[in-house]
């Protein structure tokens, strides 16, 4: 088994975009100047700086498995990690960084390159009559960013907070650390009048030292395993490289697996961008490149197997897709506009994005521009009903390749499947009628299933307000409080018979309102809109309040579906 090894971070740092690399996952860098500030703290304390992880391989082998990406040069607004034109010469191998890639930028900006906050180029300062007391943020060792065109110089003195401040680039160019505790008392004796002692004298050093000389980064190196074929290697690395970064930022098999796509059509990347910036909006979807790459897989299988990820499926299908990308985004684009059609006008109201791929892959294969009335009704019928009986939740590329081949049979007449598609389904998972999922799920406050059945009870739900007092949130008709009053068991409280949506606003002033009041106050249209029961309702009816409200959501569902 691999051991872990160790190495300075200068012999990193200075092989950065030479052998050092990062992957195509298209991750950006997001540290905060705090962070900058604990991780420079950690190094000065000795406290470790956790492991990294590399995945190395011959130059060669590499750059056909994944595309390598340069490391930023600096972090301003709208630069991005460019596809790397460096090939080294005498190195025999690349390390590409599949874990540490912020710690590393964050050394890589800050020692070598720009940093830049709020678009302002700044140097990374290390005050070193710091380390007697920490600070609000638990730092013991103050290090603070200055502007560069304030021309600060390499090292100064703030004389109103008797800070001697030394900038950390200066401090690691500088090759003999006895060179850098010259330079400090070279400024001190000619520009100040403060004494250092021995302690804060070697505070430079000390950094010095750690930068580069002391074997810091601990690392393990995932090798190219030859007796493994590329499509398992690939996915060997792919497999930890989800693991190790499964406690941040989510990523998947298909974050590198797209490389692969890029390798055969170099404007992969903008392309894909450019889809997901208009189909996301602002915020009201979150496509990702996972949605679009398993749709283009989808729609040029011909098993199941075909649309898993993996590099061989991306790798052969490159050409269709760059061949079909128009059709297959006006496809993905008028399937986009539907959801606002039907209402869905939220993420939160998608229960499963595969759901979409069916859609997509008729309208692509009728090559349809506009969806008639007919299809737009039976499209919606299918859409609610698989997305309320959690079609896609297991087994996925089994479901939609079942679905697949019941388009492929049953649409000669240029009309959505929908019946032949659920029957076809129906042969591996249940369809449940709206009663049974109404009882079976329980469907509570602020639940997944919620936010949707909700928002088809009430279509004219606004979930893009301009003003956040009138985004919309499940509202208890019967007040929480109220119900605690009459010792109402939490599941009862929260049941969805119990729920509607107001804005924020409403929500704000309706507060407890005991429900008789808050009745009173409805005019017939609202009382028809929230389903109301007719009668009068009082705390001691709830459960019979449950009981009718929930008939009302059931003729209403089955209207839709």
């Amino acid at each position: 088994m691999q051991e872990y090894e160790k190495i300075t971070i200068k012999e990193v740092v200075e092989e950065i975009n030479e052998r050092y690399f990062l992957p195509d996952i298209q991750r950006p860098y997001v540290w905060k100047e705090s962070q900058v500030y604990a991780l420079y703290d950690s190094i000065m304390r000795g406290y470790p700086i956790s492991t990294f992880l590399f995945w190395v391989g011959e130059s060669d082998i590499i750059d056909k498995l994944t595309f390598k990406y340069e490391f930023l040069s600096d972090n301003s607004k709208g630069t991005e990690n460019v596809r790397s034109t460096t090939t080294p010469i005498e190195k025999y191998d690349y390390r590409i960084v599949l874990d540490g890639q912020q710690r590393l930028t964050t050394l890589y900006l800050t020692l070598k390159r720009n940093f830049a906050i709020r678009d302002n180029l700044q140097d990374l300062y290390f005050n070193i009559l710091s380390g007697e007391t920490e600070d609000d943020y638990g730092n013991l060792f103050e290090f603070k960013f200055f502007k560069i065109d304030y021309n600060y110089g390499n090292i100064f003195y703030d004389t109103k907070n008797e800070k001697l401040w030394i900038n950390i680039k200066y401090l690691y160019s500088i090759d003999d650390e006895d060179d850098l505790g010259d330079s400090i008392l070279d400024y001190v004796d000619s520009e100040t009048d403060i004494d250092l002692s021995r302690k804060e004298k070697k505070y430079s050093k000390i950094l010095w030292r750690l930068l580069r000389k002391e074997k810091l980064i601990n690392y393990y190196p995932e090798t190219y395993d030859k007796k493994l074929d590329e499509d398992k290697q690939l996915s060997r690395v792919l497999d930890i490289f989800v693991r190790m970064n499964s406690g941040g930022t989510i990523l998947s098999k298909s974050d590198l697996l797209f490389s692969n796509l890029k390798k055969g059509w170099s404007e992969a990347r903008n392309e894909f961008k450019n889809l997901l910036s208009k189909i996301n909006g602002d915020n009201v979807y979150i496509f990702s490149n996972d949605f679009i790459l398993k749709t283009c897989l989808f729609l040029f299988a011909k098993s199941s197997s075909d649309i898993k990820y993996s590099v061989k499926n991306s790798e052969k299908q490159v050409s269709n897709i760059q061949s079909e990308w128009e059709n297959i985004t006006s496809a993905i684009k008028i399937t986009r506009d539907l959801l606002q059609d039907f209402g869905l006008t939220a993420h939160k109201l998608i229960l499963s994005y595969n759901a979409l791929i069916p859609i997509i892959y008729f309208i692509y294969k009728n090559d349809l521009k506009l969806v008639s009335p007919v299809n737009k009704l039976l499209i919606k019928q299918w859409l609610i009903k698989v997305l309320l009986n959690k079609s896609f939740g297991g087994q996925a590329d089994t479901m939609l390749y079942i679905n697949k081949s019941a388009i492929d049979k049953n649409s000669a007449d240029g009309l959505f499947p929908n019946q032949a598609i659920i029957d076809s389904v129906a042969k591996k998972r249940s369809f449940f009628s709206i009663e049974d999922l109404l009882d079976k799920e329980k469907i509570k406050y602020e639940s997944k299933e919620s936010y949707l059945i909700l928002s088809l009870i009430d279509s004219d739900v606004n979930f893009n307000p301009s003003s956040k007092t009138n985004l919309p949130q499940q509202d208890h008709i019967f007040s929480q409080s109220e119900l605690t009053k009459n010792k109402i068991s939490k599941e009862m409280k929260n049941s969805i018979f119990n729920l509607g949506y107001l804005s924020a606003i409403e929500n704000q002033q309706k507060s407890d309102e005991p429900v008789e009041s808050w009745l009173n106050r409805m005019s017939n249209k609202d009382r028809e809109k929230y389903l109301i029961p007719d009668g009068k309702w009082k705390v001691e009816d709830y459960e019979q309040f449950l009981k009718e409200r929930k008939k009302l959501f059931i003729q209403k569902l089955r209207k839709l579906i």
